[in-house]
């Protein structure tokens, strides 16, 4: 017979829930809305109580950098299915998806940068993992000659932050046409000439 789960194993399973929830209505939120939106408007729209939402997240910048930290764990993942295929390319789908993800979350980059947060020190492992995902998916890109010859993956990371600055400069975060038409004309630089 199998019993369910009690105690702190159903608390820490809920609460995990309950801040997934919040995550991903943050991450909607802002994208959709702009920052001014409070914390407990927030939990409104996730269905949940004030406290979780500030019990999750003491201030907005907390919330902000968990946004941005949650989205790259999902590139993560997404790269991690990319790496098992034999798609050459897999690099150009997963800058596809960052360039993207930068782009609907502009707002959230912007107000961790004023704030001076940078991701690779507030999550170093994460942002190194990513790092190590896309060096691996350039390694074999290289291999089949998909990308020039030259190209680092320094330069593949420094090429996807200044997306989010063009995509930015053009005014196209609120545009998924005009921010993968940026994207593209990006990524076509990396391929041979």
């Amino acid at each position: 017979m199998t019993r369910e789960p009690t105690g702190d194993r159903t608390l820490r399973a809920d609460a995990r829930r309950n801040r997934d929830r919040v995550l991903r209505t943050a991450q909607q939120v802002f994208a959709a809305e702009g920052l001014g939106i409070s914390l407990d408007e927030i939990a409104r729209r996730a269905g949940v109580g004030p406290g979780t939402v500030h019990r999750h997240f003491p201030t907005k910048e907390a919330l902000y950098l968990a946004v941005s930290i949650d989205q790259i764990k999902r590139l993560v993942t997404q790269a991690e299915a990319l790496a098992k295929t034999n798609d050459p390319e897999a690099l150009f789908t997963l800058l596809s998806l960052m360039m993207a993800s930068g782009a609907e979350n502009a707002t959230v980059k912007s107000a961790l940068a004023a704030t001076e947060f940078d991701l690779r020190i507030a999550a170093p492992d994460v942002a190194a993992d990513l790092t190590r995902h896309v060096a691996g998916l350039l390694d074999r890109a290289h291999t089949v000659g998909a990308v020039r010859a030259d190209l680092s993956v320094g330069e593949v990371m420094a090429l996807v932050a200044g997306a989010f600055a063009a995509i930015r400069h053009a005014g196209a975060e609120t545009s998924p046409d005009r921010s993968a038409h940026i994207s593209q004309l990006i990524l076509d630089g990396l391929r041979p000439r």
